[in-house]
């Protein structure tokens, strides 16, 4: 097969943004067009299961700065999702020790950085084999709940009553 023959066959797939980010929509769509692809934007979680069904896109672009923790509900759901394609998630918090360590270690996704590399990190998940995609999905759901914020108050009192000790 030739070199212009394996990249035909990623040409034209489909991308699915989950964002509220209109700037990154239009600048990764204006860039993916040129290359084939189409980008399709579910503005934050409500019905993005259902955009996924229908779409069937070749990779999800989820940005984990939706408000009020809603990306970490909807990473969740898509990764139980039997038809869920690989999901690159997104973030520009880039501050937190957490979200530094797993953009190191290239299970995080700055966007903040140029669109042209986005779609590149896009091309290589595409070009990968779906064998093990279930598993792939499993170990980025231990990954979510590495990095979900704990919504824990402060004034949270202890499970247990122990006599003498929370006196």
């Amino acid at each position: 097969m030739g070199r212009g023959e394996s990249k035909s066959s990623v040409t034209g797939s489909t991308i699915l943004l989950i964002s509220t980010d209109r700037q990154l929509h239009e600048h990764l769509r204006n860039l993916a067009n040129n290359l084939g692809h189409l980008v399709v934007r579910a503005n934050g979680p409500v019905g993005s299961l259902a955009i996924l069904q229908v779409t069937r896109p070749g990779v999800v672009l989820l940005d984990l700065d939706l408000p009020d923790h809603t990306a970490w509900e909807t990473a969740d759901a898509l990764l139980q999702c039997d038809c869920c394609p690989p999901v690159i998630l997104l973030t520009g918090r880039t501050d937190q020790f957490d979200f530094q360590t797993a953009i190191a270690a290239g299970s995080l996704v700055d966007k903040s950085g140029p669109p042209s590399s986005l779609l590149a990190l896009v091309e290589q998940t595409l070009q990968r084999s779906a064998v093990n995609q279930a598993e792939r999905n499993a170990i980025q759901r231990v990954l979510i709940r590495w990095l979900k914020p704990c919504d824990w108050l402060e004034g949270t009192a202890p499970a247990h009553r122990f006599w003498g000790i929370n006196e």
